[in-house]
């Protein structure tokens, strides 16, 4: 049953809008591949364009074409599973979630590779055979997935030779460290997916996902400029900075509300930069069992940039709150760790970074407002539905990976 509708209120004008499918150099980790590996089953290689487009913040930081890999997150129901991009090189600078539709054979493989692997499951859209020798390999463009799977798809245009996309399952994939991919690959073990069994819940563009050479040049060449691109919420690539700058971002809202004192562990790329306590939010995306809900890390800037899945435990009457958030809304449930009543707000500060240590301590403790029906790119929240608390036995963490190019360029700057 789906539960989310997307809502785009956004055109992608200007965006490089098809996936060029002609070969690629060889990438470490993927096993390698021929540089005139292609998509086509047929062995044909279409035309298409050798990049994906340009970048907000850093115009002429272009990113190439690749394929992608998943975080299996869990089983929504009996025929689908929710899926996270693992994001990879800026400027692939998005963040999103996917509804899969699985048939019978591909889900118990799935349940199968879950019952042994020690990190969540994942898919590649590189296609290995039993005997480990890669047969397809499939490239697209994030920046395309409205298009692809969401509602500015349409019948017989450039996308629909992609599918089948056939992709590997992964087991035991070091989602927080290297990920290489081929040694997580359960050779054999694969799901066939066409255009209908995807749908995109989640897709928002973060600029600030940035390489890091790149950025510091253009912060060196122009300061001035770049810290004031850092406050706009563009909702692609290619919109122009009068429009973006309208936009509600999240970091210079909610996002910056924090205690004001340095007490995070500092970011790699920034030592010296002070690190505060901040309230955090979390899409709440499905059940994955008894009073259990699977939450994800809406992705916020540095120092706090990480990409995050947790397991909430919550009374009933928590999940009560939940599933009223749930119910008929446009986009996931959102979980904001400060509570407003009538008088006041009371915000409830933590740091990403030493997350798995705070619980472990036993120390944790937060509250948070559910809200239905948030916008998630041009930020605004949706309708408080009610209050959940969170001590310490209540959170399972499953991923907890630092994002080293989502960057706060304020912390950059000379």
């Amino acid at each position: 049953m789906k539960i989310f509708i997307l809502v785009m209120t956004f055109a992608f004008s200007g965006c490089s809008s098809s996936p060029g499918l002609s070969g690629a150099p060889s990438q470490p980790g993927a096993g390698g591949y021929a540089d005139d590996d292609a998509h086509n089953h047929d062995g044909s290689h279409p035309p298409g364009p050798a990049d994906c487009g340009s970048n907000y913040m850093l115009p002429g930081d272009v990113a190439r074409l690749g394929s992608h890999s998943f975080m299996i997150l869990g089983k929504e129901d009996a025929s689908h599973i929710i899926a996270e991009h693992r994001s990879g090189t800026p400027p692939h600078n998005y963040q999103y979630l996917l509804r899969v539709r699985l048939d019978p054979e591909e889900m118990a493989a799935y349940e199968n590779i879950l019952k042994d692997s020690k990190t969540l499951p994942a898919f590649t859209t590189i296609y290995f055979d039993a005997q480990g020798v890669q047969k397809d390999r499939t490239f697209f463009c994030l920046q395309d997935l409205p298009k692809i799977f969401g509602p500015l798809q349409k019948k017989g245009d450039e996308f629909e030779h992609l599918f089948p996309i056939r992709a590997s399952l992964q087991k035991n994939a070091d989602h927080e460290g290297a990920f290489d991919i081929r040694p997580s690959v359960v050779f054999g073990q694969s799901v066939s997916l066409e255009r209908a069994d995807v749908e995109l819940i989640v897709y928002r563009y973060l600029p600030a996902y940035l390489a890091q050479d790149n950025l510091r040049q253009a912060i060196q060449k122009n300061p001035k400029t770049m810290a004031g691109l850092f406050g706009h919420a563009p909702l692609y690539a290619t919109e122009a900075p009068e429009q973006a700058s309208k936009h509600v971002s999240f970091i210079a809202t909610d996002g910056a509300i924090g205690t004001g004192r340095d007490e995070c562990p500092h970011d790699y790329y920034s030592p010296k930069f002070p690190v505060q306590k901040t309230i955090h939010n979390f899409l709440l995306m499905m059940e994955t069992g008894p009073n259990s809900v699977l939450a994800v890390n809406y992705a916020d800037q540095a120092p706090h940039n990480f990409q995050t899945v947790l397991v909430f435990k919550l009374s009933d009457k928590e999940m009560k709150i939940y599933r009223r958030a749930r119910d008929g809304a446009k986009s996931p449930p959102l979980l904001q760790t400060r509570v407003k009543d009538a008088e006041s707000s009371k915000n409830y500060f933590f740091c990403m970074a030493d997350l798995r240590q705070q619980l472990r301590s036993g120390h944790f403790s937060v509250r948070g407002t559910v809200y239905k029906d948030s916008e998630l790119n041009n930020y605004k929240l949706g309708t408080p539905v009610g209050v959940i608390d969170l001590e310490a036995g209540d959170v399972e963490v499953k991923v907890n990976r630092v994002l080293a190019s989502l960057m706060n360029v304020k912390a950059l700057l000379p």
